[in-house]
């Protein structure tokens, strides 16, 4: 299931980047928040661990109710692989995982500064550690390479293009090989459209188009 969400996310990126043109409306902004998470499946402990989350944005408006946003993220996720209490040689560690995370959401205003917002993402692991009660800290331990992700949330804009939203991000694939533990996190964010561009095509569609 996660090789066919994985080619989903793929096609639905690339539909994005070959049909930016096409929309009425492009805004660009940054963002940054804090990421509350844990492994929702597998021997996971309950772990209180907030980490940064920091990227920006783009949303492509498709109409006054539907528009398309895509994100690229820093995300500082991770949770608590606990050890085995039958050996006292068997510790259990915090892992700590950064990601470059790919967001797309789909943004249903329903309205006028209100919207939800559920999609795909799709991460890409930059750097991982394990610390375990021991003291010991590992800069190797064993993390996939790629996460997916199905999410869901609500987002608020004020008049400022000021934005808050919230997030659910649901982990679909193993942090860890033949392991059952899997990503889980909450998202806060605060952020702001910066640039407001529109699109007009000027000749056919292979022609030239001009930014405006």
């Amino acid at each position: 299931m996660t090789t066919n969400f994985k080619n989903f996310h793929l096609i639905l990126l690339l539909f994005i980047a070959t049909n930016i043109y096409a929309q009425n409306e492009i805004k660009w902004g940054a963002k940054a928040g804090v990421n509350f998470s844990e492994f929702h499946t597998g021997n996971s402990a309950y772990t209180d661990a907030f980490r940064i989350s920091i990227g920006d944005m783009t949303e492509y408006e498709l109409s006054k109710t539907f528009s398309i946003q895509a994100e690229l993220l820093y995300n500082a996720i991770g949770g608590r692989v606990a050890g085995n209490t039958t050996n006292q040689n068997d510790f259990g560690f915090d892992a700590r995982l950064n990601y470059l995370d790919i967001p797309i959401q789909v943004k249903f205003y329903f309205m006028e500064k209100i919207c939800f917002d559920c999609g795909t993402q799709m991460g890409f692991l930059i750097s991982e550690k394990g610390k375990f009660d021991s003291g010991e800290e590992l800069n190797d331990i064993g993390a996939e390479n790629i996460d997916l992700f199905i999410n869901g949330g609500f987002s608020y804009r004020f008049e400022s293009d000021l934005i808050i939203q919230t997030r659910y991000n649901f982990g679909l694939s193993e942090v860890f090989e033949n392991e059952r533990y899997k990503n889980s996190l909450i998202s806060l964010s605060e952020g702001t459209l910066l640039i407001e561009k529109r699109w007009a095509i000027t000749n056919s569609s292979f022609g030239r188009y001009d930014l405006t």
